[in-house]
């Protein structure tokens, strides 16, 4: 199969692509919530692999700026992974099976599940190997190999697809976090670490006053002098794709009920009032 070459994108077209892409999976995946509560297990299922495949275009393209910025000054957005990947629906589904597992953003108050992860991870792992089939046997009727007919009403995994269904729903809001992560680190390499003032190793010089060991005592003295010279910054490559450029609003709030944000919006209302019930006094 000829594999189509993306157009190269500009920083602006870069951002209203992954709000396009995070916006519309939003959509699929709250629509294939609503058809299931309906009792429309197919058609839920085919809703969320379209949902999931959007979200594994997103996932690609935000890794493609992290990328940019140590990438050669120039180079294109577009790359080959990301031609291969957007004509692929295996590649989508399994961008997401490897984001899940990665969790490189996790949010959770407690680590996950591992024996949760692992039931709706080998879903999307099973998915992403029969992606076609599954996706269509929702949408329509069809006949097997000998003549009988397989309605969509035939299909039916309601035990784990819920799961599967909220799981990837909160990508949007990893991604957002993520950019947060990855903005902070790329503003850290810029700027470098300023030498430490002679108040503030303070604290470092008793610990290394009062340690006997030779070898521990050398590999402090280097930490100390690293310290004390500070760490120069490192200019990003490609540094118009950054996340955070220079004059952008970084107030905590601003992208609320944005598209694209839908899911960083419910979170951030959720966390809000599970803070407002902490707050409030209890009954005696």
């Amino acid at each position: 199969m000829d594999i189509r070459e993306l157009p190269d994108l500009t920083p602006t077209q870069v951002v209203e692509l992954v709000d396009a892409l995070l916006s519309n999976a939003d959509t699929l995946l709250a629509t294939a919530l609503t058809v299931l509560e309906q009792g429309q297990v197919p058609l839920a299922r085919s809703l969320s692999i379209l949902g999931m495949e959007e979200s594994g275009k997103a996932i690609a393209v935000h890794e493609r700026r992290v990328q940019m910025t140590r990438a050669p000054d120039g180079e294109p957005f577009r790359c080959e992974a990301l031609d291969r990947l957007w004509g692929s629906h295996h590649r989508k589904l399994e961008k997401v099976h490897d984001f899940l597992v990665e969790e490189l953003y996790w949010f959770g108050t407690e680590p996950s599940d591992p024996t949760v992860n692992a039931a709706y991870l080998g879903t999307i792992r099973t998915w992403s190997k029969k992606q076609d089939r599954l996706k269509m046997r929702g949408f329509y009727v069809e006949l097997s190999k000998s003549g009988e007919v397989m309605a969509p009403t035939d299909v039916v995994d309601e035990a784990t697809l819920f799961d599967v269904i909220s799981r990837v729903h909160q990508i949007g809001w990893q991604l957002r976090l993520g950019e947060h992560i990855e903005g902070k680190r790329q503003d850290e390499q810029e700027a470098g670490t300023p030498p430490v003032t002679n108040d503030d190793m303070g604290l470092f010089d008793r610990t290394l006053d009062a340690t006997d060991d030779p070898e521990l005592t050398r590999i402090m003295r280097e930490v100390e002098e690293q310290m004390r010279r500070g760490t120069p910054g490192v200019p990003l490559n490609n540094a118009a794709y950054r996340f955070n450029p220079p004059g952008v609003d970084r107030s905590a709030f601003r992208n609320l009920d944005k598209p694209g944000y839908e899911a960083e919006t419910r979170e951030l209302i959720r966390l809000r009032e599970s803070f407002d019930r902490d707050q409030c006094p209890k009954a005696d």
